[in-house]
């Protein structure tokens, strides 16, 4: 039953993207439904290798949105005292990526129990944001659902660099 109602929800979600995509053409519409279609279609499986990759050179999204600017990170920390155990990487007056202090040199986290929301939720948070699983973490999708024949170019186009991205060919 469980996986009729996968279908249907993605059949559904599959003809609204359509509808979407010839009329108001919203891109907030559109990146809601792939993260619909992501939950839908992949599982994630594995187990942490402690390689440190996810502490190391990442890209953080704090309310849907990269940060990119010294302002705006700052900005979060007065808000989230949690997000200054990151070192923004600066490059061209932008943030490049993020280290994480809190990694020790065995790769384990010296501030495990206070972790943030989005380090508590990798590997799961790759299908309901637009980050990626880092090589050699452990993790791996498998997608256990494809697409309806009738989706619509854009979303097949974003699936497909979803799946590169996380090394599923």
């Amino acid at each position: 039953m469980k996986i009729v109602v996968k279908y249907l929800w993605l059949y559904i979600v599959c003809i609204v993207d359509l509808c979407n995509s010839f009329t108001v053409s919203s891109s907030r519409f559109s990146q809601w439904i792939f993260r619909e279609v992501k939950w839908i279609l992949f599982v994630i499986d594995g187990a942490c290798k402690h390689s440190g990759n996810c502490c190391k050179s990442i890209q953080i999204s704090y309310d849907f949105f990269p940060i990119k600017t010294i302002n705006r990170f700052n900005a979060i920390c007065n808000h989230d005292s949690n997000m200054t155990r990151f070192i923004p990487n600066v490059k061209n007056d932008a943030i490049d990526f993020f280290d994480c202090r809190c990694l020790t040199s065995d790769n384990y986290c010296s501030s495990y129990q206070s972790r943030p929301k989005f380090c508590v939720q990798y590997p799961r948070n790759i299908l309901f944001s637009d980050a990626q699983l880092y090589e050699g973490c452990g993790y791996y999708l498998k997608q256990v659902i494809y697409l309806p024949f009738f989706s619509s170019s854009s979303l097949k186009r974003k699936i497909m660099c979803f799946k590169f991205n996380n090394h599923l060919s």
